[in-house]
């Protein structure tokens, strides 16, 4: 369990080994660190370190290493391009570190046009 706190005070996201019947895979839960507020950071009196944990979790986020990766939202790892009903197994769909670094920049960017 790694805890990514902005999004909330206790988000985590999970690193785990995945096993099939050919390869072990370092798997990656991933929670994006989107912004769920319109008021300015500074406006959450609730959460005085908001800032700060964004700015932690973003960084954190950029240095996991991991073979495949999915999130707590569909849209977030582009499920619904990557798989769809009837689709044979195939991990490889979710080897996608090109994707992830994406959603971790449009992140960072809602994150650096926020306040």
């Amino acid at each position: 369990m790694l805890h990514h706190p902005g999004h909330t005070k206790g988000s985590c996201s999970y690193l785990l080994e995945v096993k099939d019947s050919t390869k072990t895979y370092k798997v990656l839960i991933a929670n994006i660190p989107t912004i769920i507020t319109d008021k300015g950071f500074s406006e959450i009196p609730a959460y005085p370190n908001i800032r700060k944990d964004y700015v932690y979790t973003l960084q954190a986020m950029k240095n996991l290493e991991f073979d495949i990766w999915v999130a707590a939202h569909a849209s977030q790892f582009d499920l619904h391009t990557k798989r769809k009903p009837g689709d044979k197994y195939n991990p490889a769909a979710f080897v996608d570190r090109k994707g992830y670094e994406a959603a971790l920049l449009k992140a960072t960017d809602a994150f650096n046009n926020h306040e």
